[in-house]
Order: structure tokens, then sequence, then C-alpha cells
């Protein structure tokens, strides 16, 4: 009896093991889904996806509230990524590209959001110089494109871009949508809207995409992109995730500027 009890013991430690070693979950996250996502336009999906959709296993985890910098393109974000913390993310193509030449462990699933970096101007200027956020050489080509080369541009942290238009440091800004629609000045398409640029994409961890759950994110994801682009939806989602009373208005000019959530998987289209 003794030496079956050993044996049964001995079987259920085998069986632990091996569980532990096939589906090894991250560390210290109880095996939910880890979502990284930016505190901006390009995070609300996410937000709609896990709060409204109920994706009830994710565990969302704004990178930039874990580190001191709220920025995609900052080392500590794509450290968060490398170092296995996360197993999907929304980041800015920039940021998304240079992680994927360090680290063969990601991949671009999708184009998630299109034209949510707008230009905001103070009226009545010619504008000199232009605020951007570092590291984003796409929004140093969005300047020289709408004001032309002789234009300067000033990279800072994407915080401090409304702080520094306020200051008058600048004469206008790149930013994002949501922090744009709450600052005054004209609004400009940041690309011709018929052309359209991606500021967003959905990247994966490789090693998560043979988990069932990751069929589940993308059926949810693609509903969340459908559903955000009604425009009584995206008011009252704008309001539940960064508490922005939105008008009609300003949601007309919110699609006059081209921004919308978009999602491009092949196997995925109707």
């Amino acid at each position: 009896m003794a030496a079956m009890k050993k044996l049964f013991v001995i079987a259920a430690v085998a069986v632990l093991l091996l569980t532990a070693f096939l589906y090894p979950q991250r560390g210290g996250d109880n095996g939910k889904v880890k979502i990284g996502a930016p505190d901006d336009t390009g995070g609300m999906i996410i937000h709609y996806l896990v709060h409204e959709k109920g994706y009830g296993d994710a565990e969302v985890q704004h990178d930039f509230e874990l580190y001191p910098v709220k920025d995609c393109c900052s080392s500590t974000s794509q450290w968060a990524l490398s170092s296995n913390q996360y197993d999907l993310a929304v980041m800015c193509p920039d940021a998304a590209e240079s992680l994927l030449e360090k680290d063969g462990r990601f991949e671009i699933v999708s184009p998630c959001l299109m034209n949510s970096d707008i230009v905001v101007v103070k009226p009545g200027l010619t504008p000199q110089k232009i605020g951007i956020a570092q590291n984003r050489t796409h929004q140093t080509q969005i300047v020289a494109d709408i004001f032309g080369q002789g234009c300067a541009t000033a990279p800072m942290l994407p915080a401090a871009i409304p702080y520094a238009y306020e200051k008058n440091a600048v004469d206008g800004v790149v930013v994002d949508a949501l922090r744009g629609f709450t600052m005054t000045g004209d609004k400009l398409p940041a690309t011709p809207v018929e052309a359209g640029h991606i500021t967003y994409v959905l990247v994966v961890n490789n090693s998560f995409k043979d988990d069932p759950r990751y069929q589940e994110f993308l059926d949810l994801f693609q509903q969340s992109v459908e559903e955000l682009n009604n425009p009584d939806i995206l008011i009252e989602e704008i309001g539940r995730y960064k508490n922005i009373d939105f008008s009609r208005e300003e949601v007309n000019q919110w699609n006059r500027l081209g921004i919308k959530h978009v999602f491009t998987i092949p196997e995925m289209r109707g």
C-alpha cells in the first residue's frame, strides 16, 4: 500500500511538472493574458474590448503606468515586451518595427488605428516650430509634408507636448487625437485623409498564438473595431475611457480627420 501511495505521489508530481512545462505562465500573472497598451487613443480599443466585450481573462497593463516614460518608443516599454511580460501590445509602427528588428519572438498582427495623429496649430500663425513626440520619425515627415522643410521640429516626451503648446514654446504640435481635441487651435489631419496613415499596430508574442484565448481575442478585437467606428458607441466609450464629454460635432470632426479603427487580417475578413 505504501509503495502504491508513493507511486501515486510521484505520478501526480510528474503530471504537474509536465503541465507547467507545456503551459508555462508568465511570471506573476496568474495565467491572465497580459496586454500592453498606450494611455491615449491607441489604448481605447483594448479598454473597450476588456470592459465592454467581456474578455475576462485579460489583465490590461498600460506600460506607461508601470514605467516612468509614457512612450511606447521608449526602451523601457520595449524591454517589457522583450522580457516576456506581455502576450499582446498596441504600439506605434516605429516602436513595433524597432522591436521586431531586435527580437524575432514578436510579429505585427495588423494595423489597428488610422490617422489618430493630428496637427494642432495656433490660429493665424505661419508655424516655424512644431512639437513632436520623441523617436517618432514619421512625425518629422508629417511636419515637412504639411509645412515644408523650413519648419523646425522640437522632439519631446509625449506628455510634454500640450504644455509646450500652451506655453507658446512651439507654434503647433503633432499630437494624439484625444489629447488634441482638448486643446484650442486649428485641427488638421496629419496626412491626406484619402491616403491614410497607420498610427498604431497590434503586436503579438508568438508564444501566445497557440493559446485558444488568442483566437477569442482576435474575434473580439474585430467586433470592437466595427463597434468603435459607430459614432454613438464612440461617444460613449470616449466618456468611459477618458471622462471626456465628446459632442456630436467633435465626432463629425473626428470623422473628417479620417480617424478610424481597422483590422486587416485576411482570414478575419467577412
